[in-house]
This record gives C-alpha cells, structure tokens and sequence, in this order.
C-alpha cells in the first residue's frame, strides 16, 4: 500500500506543478491584461484631460481675441467721436461748417469698414450734419442715447442697445455728449458699427456646429450672437446661468455647464472689454470638442486588444514577471520622490498664506513665541506692528473680492520687501490685517519703520473711491517690550499692538500710533 501511494505520488507530482504552472501563467496573464487595460484606461482619460485643457485655453484664447477685437472696433469710433466733439464745441455747426463735417465724417466712414455712419444732432435731436449722402430726416429726441446724454453730464462714449435702420440692418451705436460753453448740453454725436461686421468676424472662427457666440451689455443684453437670430436681439441674459453666476462676477473665466437649451455640456468662456461696459461669451460643445478623442480611443483600444493576443501565446510569465517586478520598484521610487516633494510642499503650504506670500498665521504663532522667548533669555527688545487697510469693506464692495486680493498682495510685496533682516517676519494675521515681528527693534526704531511702510504704502496711488484719501491707506499700531518679568507674555505685546491700532484708527486712519504714547496720554490725564 505505501508502495503504489509512493508510485501515485510520483506519477501525480508532475501533473500538479504543470497544473500549479498553468494556473500561475494564466493568473500571471490576467495581471498583464488588467494591468495593460488600466496603463490604457488611463492614458485615455490622461488624453481626454489634455483635451480638454486645451479646449479650454483655445476657447480663452478665443474669448481674449473676439473681446480686443471688439475694444478696439468701438474704440476706433470713440476716437472719432471723441475729436469730433471737440471740433463741434470748438468751431460750431454753422452753414460752412457743416459741408466741412458732411466731407470729413463720409471721409471716416470709407476708412473704417465697421462703421455704418457718423451723425451729429443738435439739442432738439434733429439732424446737423452725417456721412450719408442722404440726411437722415428723423427727430431722435426719443432714442435712448440722446436721453442718456441730455439727462447725464457724463462726457464719456456712451454704447447704447441696438437699432435697426431703415433696411432692415442692426446698428450698434456708440454716442458722446456735446456742451456749450458753459457746460450745458447741446447735442450728441453719434457712430453706427453695422453688426455684420461682427458676424463676419465671428464667422471666421470654427465653434462647430453647436458652439455659440455671444456679445452682450454689461448690464445684461446681448446684442450679438452667432448663430445669428432677430429674435435674439436684445434678449435679457440676467437669468442666463452662464451671466449671473461667472460674467457678472469676474472679468473672465472659464467654465463647463450644461446648456440650457439641450441639456448638454458646454465649456464656455467670457471676457469683458478693457474700455467698454461689453462682454464677449463663447462657447463650445464639450461632445464635439471630444469627437478626436473617441476615435483615438477606439483604435488605440483596438491596438491593445490585437496585442494582448499574441502576448498570450508567446508571453514567457517568468521575464514578465521579472520585468513587472523592475518596473515596480522603478515606479516605487518615483511614488517616494512625489511623497518626498508632497510632504516638502505641503509643509510650505502649512506656513505660507496662499493669497499674499506671506507667512500664515500659525507659522506667526510660532515665530512670535520663539522670539519673545529669545528676548526674555536675552533681555532684548521686541517689536510688533499690526497693519489694517483702512475702509477695505468699502474696498471689496466697489471693487469686488478678486480686487481686493490683488490690494493685499500689493501691500505685501512692499512688506517683503521691508522686512529685509534674518529674523524680521511678515504674516498674514486675519483678513486684511497684517502684523511684522521686529527682533532685537526698540520703539523708536519699530516706529519709523511703520513710518516708512506707511508712506510707501501710499505713495502706491491704489485707487479707493470709498476713502476719502481717495487711495488705499493704512493705519498701523506699534507695541515694544523688553521682556524681563515673569508676567510678561506673547499676548500682551499683541494686545498693546492691536490696542495701538485701535487707536491709530480712531485718530483718523493713515497713521502710525505708538502704545507707549497711548500710556504716556493715561498717565497724564
């Protein structure tokens, strides 16, 4: 008995370990093959990430180029606008004058091809002077740009809603005031931009056959769009997703959202004009823009399958294996090298603000305590300032958010460049409230350096209309302390800093106050 089992062993081993073999290889091959489909699956979505991303810079290209193209049409009419209005209230519009005018807006209408006709109208709104051949016979005292400007001072163009003239053409029309001498009004001048100069521009560019372009008033009203529709013209886009959530809220940008008329996706992009209250919209079929993706994908996943075949065939699993193994240590040290710079960045990030560059608060709050513990241990002084930028609320509201951290990285930059010693730190404290650690600085010293940092703050000009300075300023607190005692802590110079701040402020804002003065004052009264 222990014979034949000894007999069926050795008959039954070689069997196994083929069959342990196989298995192994066909095991070995399900490995290669899923590890192939996702190599392939992700180069895939790597490819149609790729495409997107450059969808997305070509329609902002796009956006970029139709908005310039747009400024500088109009802006093209302003100029002529703007020196006809001076050679109106300069020479008059008398009976000489007027064959002079007729000649010279004919003359500037044949040079720019956009522009449909100049007018210019007296203060009734009947006609002085055109380019056409044929005078435009109509009163305009009605239209709304002559309302605009005989209701309004205001002496810039002015981009009124589109009209349609007498043959059936869209006008865009860009107008400017006329005064007396005496400031009162006296007329308008008026510039026509046909809008099938647009749509011929517009025409240019490949959107495909969903994509879309639009050109619309600041104030919510599209005024063209490709493809072009009468019964678009003039349309409210308040509630348009695509305006009330990104153009109205952003100088430009990119999106993607599902289109409202068919439900499907679209990368969308918007600009605003530097010059004018307009905005250029585009936008593309996310679909088309991935129809080269898909047949990419199609034959490369094709390829794959066709070499997954032979591989099963004539694969040997045992060099797969050792490849597979090479490769994943290879792989295994490019994931420690990203963790290492993970970790690296991530640590920066942990003691960097992200808006300003300049040191987080808790990177401050460990700054702080480890050099007022050097200057407890060394009896040195200890300087804080704590800076805020006065009105700032105020700031947000005219200029929005997106101006208001350009504001903070402006100031920040000249708080970098101050703080230019080994030990001196500049953080971000909260909000726009920033603080500077001074090792080793007195007050007086602290104080003129505050000084400094004041006026190079406002001999940065930034525009603030809700100031009365009428620029960004700062008031600035001044706290410093040789720590001596055991009752001296970080907290107290923060709170002599912030109680000079307070101070500062209402004293009048754009100043510099000192805590030590703060107690001089107390102790005199």
């Amino acid at each position: 008995m222990n014979a034949l089992q000894r007999i069926k062993e050795a008959v039954t081993f070689p069997t196994d370990r083929r069959t342990h073999i196989v298995v192994a290889a066909w095991v070995f091959f399900l490995l290669v093959c899923l590890s192939l489909t996702f190599v392939d699956v992700w180069q895939a979505w790597k490819a149609r990430t790729e495409q997107l991303r450059d969808t997305e810079i070509n329609i902002t290209n796009m956006a970029l180029a139709l908005a310039q193209h747009a400024d500088d049409t109009i802006r093209a009419a302003d100029l002529i606008l703007s020196g006809l209005v001076e050679r109106v209230e300069y020479d008059g519009t008398g009976d000489r004058a007027k064959a002079r005018l007729h000649n010279m807006l004919s003359k500037r209408v044949e040079e720019l091809p956009q522009l449909s006709g100049i007018y210019i109208f007296d203060e009734r709104g009947d006609l002085v002077a055109d380019s056409n051949n044929k005078p435009f016979s109509r009163n305009v005292a009605d239209r709304s740009y002559f309302q605009f400007h005989r209701q309004s001072d205001e002496r810039n163009a002015h981009i009124g809603p589109l009209v349609k003239n007498s043959t059936g053409n869209w006008r865009l029309t860009v107008s400017r005031r006329i005064n007396r001498a005496d400031g009162s009004f006296s007329g308008v001048v008026l510039a026509g931009i046909d809008i099938e100069y647009f749509k011929d521009f517009y025409s240019t560019f490949d959107i495909g056959k969903n994509g879309l372009i639009i050109l619309g008033l600041n104030q919510g009203t599209l005024l063209v769009r490709r493809p072009f529709f009468d019964k678009y013209v003039g349309a409210d886009l308040r509630q348009v997703p695509i305006f009330r959530d990104y153009v109205t809220r952003n100088h430009s940008g990119v999106h993607t959202a599902p289109s409202t008329v068919d439900g499907k996706d679209r990368i969308n992009a918007y600009r605003h004009l530097t010059h004018y209250p307009l905005f250029v919209a585009v936008a593309l079929s996310k679909e088309e823009a991935l129809e080269g993706w898909v047949d990419d994908t199609l034959i490369h996943t094709v390829g794959i399958i066709f070499m997954l075949i032979p591989l099963a065939l004539l694969g040997n699993w045992l060099l797969r294996q050792v490849k597979l193994r090479l490769e994943a240590e290879a792989q295994l040290l490019v994931v420690r090298d990203s963790l290492h710079n993970l970790n690296q960045h991530l640590h920066n990030m942990a003691l960097e603000d992200g808006l300003t560059g300049l040191a987080n608060r808790r990177h401050f709050d460990l700054a702080f305590k480890e050099e007022f513990g050097r200057a407890l241990r060394n009896a040195t002084p200890l300087a804080l300032i704590m800076i805020d930028v006065d009105w700032f609320k105020q700031f947000n509201d005219i200029y929005g958010h997106v101006g208001g951290d350009e504001c903070l990285r402006r100031i920040s930059v000249l708080l970098l460049q101050a703080t230019h010693r080994s030990g001196d730190l500049a953080a971000r404290y909260g909000g726009e409230e920033l603080v500077v650690v001074l090792p080793q600085t007195g007050m007086d010293a602290a104080t003129a350096f505050a000084e400094n940092l004041r006026e190079a703050i406002h001999a940065q000009a930034i525009r603030h209309e809700g100031s009365p300075f009428g620029i960004v300023t700062v008031s600035i607190g001044v706290a410093s302390i040789i720590p001596v005692l055991p009752e001296d802590v970080p907290a107290q110079l923060i709170k002599d800093a912030d109680l000079a701040l307070y101070t500062a402020k209402a004293r009048g804002r754009n100043r510099v106050a000192r805590f030590s003065d703060i107690n001089a004052i107390a102790d005199s009264i």
